[in-house]
């Protein structure tokens, strides 16, 4: 068996470098028991991944909706225009996706909803003209209001439920503890899950190395799948049983104004064969005015391993995806969820490349690209990418053996399927 796998393998790499678009039908072939669905949504303003689970237990990662004024103050680069357009908000669109790729024939309602770090474009910008809740304990953005228009199950993110680390991030959030919408989103953020607490709804903590924090609804009936928590507030996984280790110093920050990119929640999806990588905005490209635990691609990818699917770190900012990453995870799939023209970085796209890192072939898929970046970098983007806009979806077959990836149509609410590649054979 393992022979006839390995040959199996083997013409997949022969032939994959021909990688190209199949006929597509116009509709996503709806969801069905045991198959595993991964949407990364399209909106233009920030990550948002949906996932259907193989017994129909639904995820939410991320649902950002960056601060419009922070293009501004970045100029000359560019945002890109919301998707499919303006009339509605990014949670609200998130919330519309949801609605028209949930499970058929049950309640529609999300699991689980993982905010991986506390940034507007993962989990919603908060000005004063935002509405308010039903509830009136906190305004509308981001993931408060696809919650408020889908019923979440359990919260999860990096610091509940004391939020006070790497320092008090109430203290933060307080009137002059950081500037403009970032305080405002962090107290709205803080206020949602407080009152989620009162409520008696969960809202927990990830916790780093824990295979069973986030599982199925019917886990028996998939004994291959499972959710593999990495990371969380810079404590890792060690890779033996669920033991951690503290990578970034306890005392490494001491006051409101840190970046929280470092201190993202990163998770493994498994199934089966197939693996996924979602790593939230950890970096692994210090800059020389920063320390070394900036870099926490590097420890982190040492205990993932080799994935099918890679959701690439930072949007393929420049100050991620290194060397190390690469090569550990040497991802067949990789998806850029981006909303800012410097998204990737020239360097970023060198390395994925290349073939002295891992070799075989790669296809890049991201959910928009600005026409500038793509100029700018010039012809090896399109040896590498293979879709530059629009809705991308895993769909991993049955048992975890192989996947397609579909890209959906972004500029309206039909979602017509554009493009379908595949199958690959998962590793």
């Amino acid at each position: 068996m393992k022979t006839f796998r390995a040959a199996l393998a083997a013409l997949a790499v022969t032939f994959a470098p021909m990688t190209v678009a199949q006929a597509a039908p116009d509709t996503l072939p709806a969801w069905s028991q045991g198959y595993l669905y991964i949407h990364h949504i399209s909106t233009g303003r920030g990550n948002a991944t949906y996932f259907v689970l193989p017994d129909g237990t639904t995820m939410l990662i991320d649902a950002g909706e960056a601060d419009p004024e922070f293009a501004k103050m970045v100029a000359p680069l560019k945002a890109f225009p919301p998707l499919p357009d303006d009339k509605h908000s990014a949670g609200w669109w998130i919330a519309d996706y949801i609605r028209q790729f949930a499970p058929a024939g049950r309640p529609v309602k999300l699991d689980y909803a993982l905010i991986t770090h506390f940034h507007t474009d993962h989990m919603g910008t908060i000005t004063p003209d935002k509405p308010l809740s039903r509830t009136g304990a906190y305004r509308l953005a981001g993931i408060t209001e696809v919650a408020d228009l889908i019923p979440v199950a359990t919260l999860v993110d990096r610091a509940a439920p004391t939020y006070d680390y790497p320092v008090n991030l109430k203290t933060c959030a307080a009137p002059g503890g950081l500037p403009g919408s970032n305080g405002l989103s962090l107290a709205n953020y803080l206020a949602f899950a407080d009152y989620r607490m009162k409520d008696g709804q969960a809202v927990v903590g990830l916790k780093p190395g824990a295979l069973d924090q986030i599982k199925l609804a019917k886990a028996d009936a998939y004994p291959t799948f499972h959710v593999r928590n990495i990371a969380s507030s810079g404590v890792i996984w060690t890779g033996a049983r669920d033991e951690t280790q503290d990578y970034i110093p306890k005392d490494a920050v001491k006051e409101c104004g840190f970046d929280e990119n470092p201190f993202s929640n990163v998770v493994t999806v498994a199934y089966g064969r197939f693996k996924y990588y979602s790593g939230g905005d950890i970096p692994g490209v210090p800059n020389d005015t920063q320390p070394w635990w900036r870099d926490v691609e590097t420890p982190v990818s040492a205990v993932v391993g080799p994935v099918d699917v890679m959701l690439l770190d930072h949007h393929g900012n420049r100050d991620t995806i290194n060397e190390n990453i690469l090569r550990n995870l040497a991802p067949r799939v990789m998806v850029q969820e981006n909303w800012l023209s410097p998204q990737p970085g020239e360097e970023v796209v060198t390395r994925m490349a290349s073939r002295g890192l891992y070799p075989g072939p790669r296809d890049v898929f991201s959910t928009g690209m600005a026409p500038e970046t793509r100029a700018a970098i010039g012809p090896i983007m399109d040896s590498l990418y293979k879709s530059y806009n629009g809705h991308v979806v895993i769909r991993v077959a049955p048992g975890g053996e192989q996947y397609e990836v579909y890209v959906l149509k972004d500029t309206d609410a039909r979602r017509e399927t554009v493009k379908r590649f595949g199958p690959y054979l998962s590793k």
